[in-house]
């Protein structure tokens, strides 16, 4: 919320413009207080968990914003809330290229899968 849609809510569309009284000051700094630490909350909520790897993409799964997944031999993070099925690369206004393999992985074989 901007400060004048916080001042409008607050006091009204008129008290724009006249000057502010210091009661209504007060009240103001109260309402943006509130504010501020609502988004204080939620920043240290997202702050906290950091990147949060969710394995490789699968189309039965919804991924949350900042959601990471591999698709396609490549890393992907998620740019909003993504529906079932929507697939890094075909979904573009949902994910976004984190880091693109330089060339498909190779599984190599050793003596004991032979």
């Amino acid at each position: 919320m901007t400060l004048t849609e916080e001042m409008t809510k607050q006091f009204g569309a008129a008290a724009l413009a006249k000057p502010m009284t210091r009661g209504e000051a007060y009240q103001l700094l109260d309402a943006l207080k509130s504010v501020l630490l609502e988004h204080q909350a939620r920043l240290d909520a997202m702050e906290s968990h950091g990147v949060r790897y969710c394995g490789v993409f699968q189309k039965a799964l919804s991924y949350r914003r900042g959601d990471v997944v591999t698709a396609s031999s490549s890393m992907w993070t998620a740019l909003r809330d993504t529906a079932e099925g929507e697939q890094p690369g075909k979904a573009l206004d949902a994910w976004q290229l984190s880091a693109k393999a330089a060339r498909p992985a190779v599984r190599v074989k050793t003596e004991r899968q032979e």
